[in-house]
């Protein structure tokens, strides 16, 4: 009996040691309370410097959500990162589009905060400067493209999903250096457009056009690769293909997914009937969460 016992105890223990609870924690930046939950990689032993991988959730959501729903925790069972997930005033970002959302969000310095949360994260963890990344859906893609612009010198390499870039970004902001991207957006996608938001105060390049700014910015030869994505079993309804532009500075390049008929969804990951109804189709045929993570470490700072 004890020696079952002893056995009982060991695998809860491993189990507790395979999934590492969240943590919260928060930051006075601002004169506000700004508040962020992160999951430690259960084979940290702060010896060995790990990547940085900042989750930014949606409008209207907050990283608990993301932490719950894409897998990322459970990936980190396998790979070695630290996983933050910083939460926006009144769940949202101000990521240079205007959104319907309150005036603290808009004027919000979030730029300002996840600087200021990445040297508290580098002061805490052993994290490799080379190796700070940032990913997030719709609105929070957004602000990975942001954050690509304005804090190149930080951010490696982003994986912004169903978010184009801001022109109000472009007009008053230059990369410093390269920063190598991996997108997903789909070309039904009824919140994010396609075609891009010409909207006054709620404009967002086209898809193509985001990927055409990061390729020029970049350095990257113009003329991809293109790979078509075998088709999901069962068939989703969407198809996929990837472009590969490659040829960048400092080993930089620019990888776009697009899905044929896809929406505003996360490649990988079964949606909600109720949010499906209104977001549209989700492409099985690829898993974003792993597809930039994996891409996120090939591309370290030089």
């Amino acid at each position: 009996m004890r020696a079952v016992s002893i056995l009982f105890l060991l695998v809860v223990k491993l189990g507790c040691l395979a999934m590492a609870a969240p943590t919260s924690g928060t930051l006075i930046f601002g004169g506000v309370e700004r508040n962020y939950i992160y999951v430690v990689p259960p084979r940290y032993d702060g010896k060995s410097a790990i990547s940085l991988v900042l989750i930014f959730h949606g409008a209207g959501n907050d990283g608990a959500l993301l932490e719950q729903t894409l897998g990322f925790t459970e990936l980190q069972r396998e790979k070695m990162f630290l996983a933050v997930y910083p939460n926006g005033i009144d769940k949202a970002w101000n990521g240079g589009r205007t959104a319907p959302t309150s005036e603290a969000s808009r004027k919000s310095d979030d730029v300002g905060f996840i600087a200021a949360l990445i040297d508290v994260l580098e002061r805490k963890f052993n994290i490799d400067p080379k190796r700070i990344f940032a990913t997030g859906s719709s609105n929070g893609a957004m602000f990975c493209n942001t954050l690509a612009v304005r804090l190149s010198n930080k951010i490696a390499a982003i994986g912004p999903v169903n978010g184009n870039l801001s022109p109000t970004i472009t007009a008053k902001y230059k990369p410093q250096f390269p920063v190598s991207i991996i997108s997903f957006n789909g070309t039904a996608d009824p919140f994010v457009q396609f075609a891009g938001d010409p909207e006054p105060g709620r404009e967002l390049f086209s898809t193509p056009d985001t990927i055409a700014y990061w390729v020029k910015m970049n350095g990257c030869d113009p003329s991809p690769l293109v790979t078509i994505i075998p088709k999901a079993v069962p068939d989703d309804g969407t198809a996929v293909k990837r472009f590969d532009f490659e040829g960048g500075r400092n080993s930089s390049e620019v990888v776009a997914y697009i899905i044929a008929q896809g929406g505003h969804t996360w490649p990988g990951y079964h949606t909600d009937p109720s949010w499906a109804k209104v977001a549209g189709k989700t492409a099985m045929s690829v898993n974003a969460t792993r597809a930039v993570i994996e891409f996120f470490e090939k591309h370290a700072k030089p």
